[in-house]
């Protein structure tokens, strides 16, 4: 007769909950976080070590998940349910929560989180996007042409006329283009990148834009960081939008200040391989009046936005660049006022 199966060493328990390439969040008997993977420290944006001991209620979306996992302490049975995203309220996640027992005691619960993929209906918006810009954009050449052309020529209220046709042709276009950054995939063209010298081209950049001679601009950079294996143009062009963001929000305000921050992330990302990589993190933070909570929740929604002029696809097309270099990138209010963008990117070289 085989002899009794050894206990599995806790290291390679937690190992094992590791490699599970979903969410899952380990809840003690008093309602206290015992373990987030690192699937779930990314959807959770919280550290284990941040995490650790604190009670589950505490987590982004936490009160709903810390009354499932009592509810299956009690119960002793296992539950499933859909609840809210807390990274985006529009989205549903299913939720499977288990007792956790150590020998004939239930002392806690396993609760794993799974986001349902929207692949294929992201497939469809690409494809839609693009077919109309294809075939918005050559009748559209015609028209500016013709109106610039009909510009010069013309007198008087025609000549007027025809120079607003012009313009307004020229930011039709510019929405066009926008909506082909958008459906195409995001092509890079990788090379090991200082954060800190797109950081600072940015800050070139930034003194052409209108108001931003007012604004006060501080640094706070993590010299020590390593580089990053991205393309440098794209990543110019994120931060550089979030920018942008940042100085219409102070726009008007007595004292405009904007930070921009680096320094290794306190999240890790999973790579391919199923190993984790620590993350760089660059924050464009504002002292400008925060972001409607309404608004929070569509901001990487396609055409989705509060400005009179704007078109809403600068943050969708910077979500698509930064997961491009399997990064993340997320908009919050902080605690004091104002917004803070934040960009995760994994650090190291391949």
């Amino acid at each position: 007769m085989p002899g009794p199966i050894p206990p599995l060493p806790a290291a390679l328990a937690r190992a094992a909950l590791d490699s599970i390439s979903d969410a899952i969040l380990v809840v003690g008997s008093g309602g206290q976080v015992l373990h987030l993977n690192p699937a779930a420290e990314e959807f959770f944006s919280r550290s284990r070590e941040r995490a650790a001991e604190l009670p589950a209620s505490s987590l982004p979306g936490g009160a709903q998940l810390a009354m499932l996992a009592e509810r299956v302490r009690l119960a002793q049975e296992s539950q499933s349910s859909d609840f809210p995203s807390p990274r985006d309220p529009g989205v549903s996640i299913s939720v499977e929560a288990s007792p956790l027992f150590d020998g004939p005691s239930c002392v806690g619960a396993v609760i794993l989180l799974r986001t349902p993929r929207v692949v294929e209906r992201a497939l469809d918006f690409e494809a839609l996007a693009a077919g109309l810009a294809h075939e918005i954009k050559n009748p559209l050449a015609g028209l500016q042409g013709s109106a610039e052309l009909l510009a010069r020529e013309a007198e008087g209220s025609a000549r007027d006329y025809a120079q607003v046709i012009a313009r307004e042709a020229r930011r039709v276009d510019g929405l066009v283009r926008e909506l082909l950054d958008l459906a195409r995939p995001a092509a890079l063209h990788r090379a090991p990148v200082d954060v800190h010298d797109v950081v600072g081209d940015v800050r070139v950049l930034a003194r052409g834009i209108p108001g931003a001679d007012r604004v006060s601009f501080l640094e706070r950079y993590d010299p020590s960081l390593p580089q990053v294996h991205g393309d440098d143009e794209k990543l110019t062009q994120v931060i550089l939008n979030l920018v942008r963001n940042a100085l219409d929000a102070v726009a008007g305000l007595p004292s405009p200040q904007i930070v921009l921050e680096t320094a290794v992330a306190s999240l890790r990302v999973r790579a391919a391989n199923g190993r984790t990589r620590p993350l760089a993190r660059i924050s464009v933070q504002d002292n400008g009046p925060g972001i409607p909570e309404p608004m929070l929740a569509r901001l990487f929604t396609p055409f989705a936005t509060s400005k009179p002029h704007g078109t809403g696809l600068g943050l969708a097309i910077s979500r698509r660049i930064v997961e491009a270099h399997g990064g993340r990138i997320e908009v919050k209010n902080r605690a004091g006022g104002g917004a803070e963008a934040n960009v995760y990117l994994p650090l190291g070289l391949r």
